[in-house]
């Protein structure tokens, strides 16, 4: 005898197929990541302390509180933290996050790292500065900290690091713009790169709103005391249209004075803090500098960038 299948069994069995999906996805995307943990044997003398905790999309607001906006600027999937300990008590917290593309985890991981950190041969850039390691590879981004600055703490974090990155197969290369940066006396970790305002502003606060429209940027710091920044565009028009309401902003902002007309297609204009800054628009760049600098160091920087350009074109 045949049997009428009604509308709510329907129902019914949609939700379970939905269910059975939903947890399948996520014990997928939990794997993704799970399979990047070290081996225990590979880490002599740490074991795992607690439960895996895996923060997905928006959900990483209920993990870094106030701390999550600038990874979703980058471009934020998911993270994995798995927490280790020593016999002696000493602790060391994993994370292992996965972005977009690997001008993501790069970008990241310039606004994690700083100056005085020390340059460690992991992954596609790593830096140890006090008990914290960070380092990218591909689109992923490891950040292992370690409470205290202990010899024991600091070879833990070093042997983690290690365990992991030898299972991250995948590589990547830093965003082209950055390239772009004059190499000579330029200090390689003062290197932060953009993908929209609020990495700007971490940087430099030349506004709080979204005055330059930022998809992609780099800044470098100079040994002789001056940051470059290069912001880049789609194209000449948007270059050109975004470089005009700059002008207007830093013209009617009481925080800048002394604006000037400097050399073609820029201006000057002086900070709260005494320092000049010079802005210019070539082709689908805009050019700002910030610091201890001539108007003729800031005429050449202008022109050496406006050759390298025209030699690539």
């Amino acid at each position: 005898m045949k049997r009428n299948i009604n509308l709510f069994e329907i129902l019914f069995s949609s939700c379970l197929l939905l269910s059975f999906y939903s947890s399948e996805n996520s014990l997928s995307a939990q794997r993704d990541l799970y399979k990047y943990l070290p081996d225990e044997d590979k880490i002599e003398g740490w074991k795992k302390d607690g439960s895996l905790q895996q923060y997905k999309g928006e959900d990483l607001y209920l993990y870094i509180d106030g701390g999550a906006e600038i990874y979703h600027e980058y471009g934020f999937r998911k993270v994995i933290i798995q927490d280790y300990i020593n016999k002696n008590e000493k602790s060391i917290s994993l994370e292992i996050f996965e972005m977009t593309t690997p001008e993501s985890a790069y970008g990241i991981y310039t606004f994690k790292t700083s100056p005085e950190g020390k340059e460690l041969d992991l992954g596609n850039g790593a830096q140890l500065a006090d008990y914290y390691l960070n380092f990218w590879k591909g689109n992923i981004i490891v950040t292992l900290t370690g409470f205290d600055e202990d010899e024991e703490t600091i070879e833990g974090l070093l042997e983690i690091a290690r365990a992991v990155e030898v299972k991250i197969e995948i590589r990547g290369t830093r965003p082209s713009i950055v390239s772009m940066l004059p190499k000579k006396d330029l200090v390689p970790q003062s290197i932060k790169y953009f993908k929209g305002n609020l990495g700007l502003y971490n940087s430099y606060s030349f506004f709080t709103k979204d005055v330059f429209w930022l998809k992609g940027g780099v800044k470098g710091d100079y040994k002789d005391g001056y940051s470059l920044f290069i912001i880049s565009y789609d194209d000449i028009d948007e270059s050109k249209k975004r470089f005009s309401k700059a002008k207007k902003n830093f013209r009617e902002s009481p925080r800048y004075k002394n604006y000037e007309p400097f050399v073609e297609k820029a201006f000057q204009v002086k900070n709260d803090r005494g320092q000049f800054i010079f802005i210019s628009s070539f082709d689908r760049y805009i050019l700002i500098v910030v610091g201890i600098v001539t108007q003729a160091q800031v005429k050449k920087i202008f022109l050496n960038f406006q050759e390298y350009i025209n030699n690539k074109t």
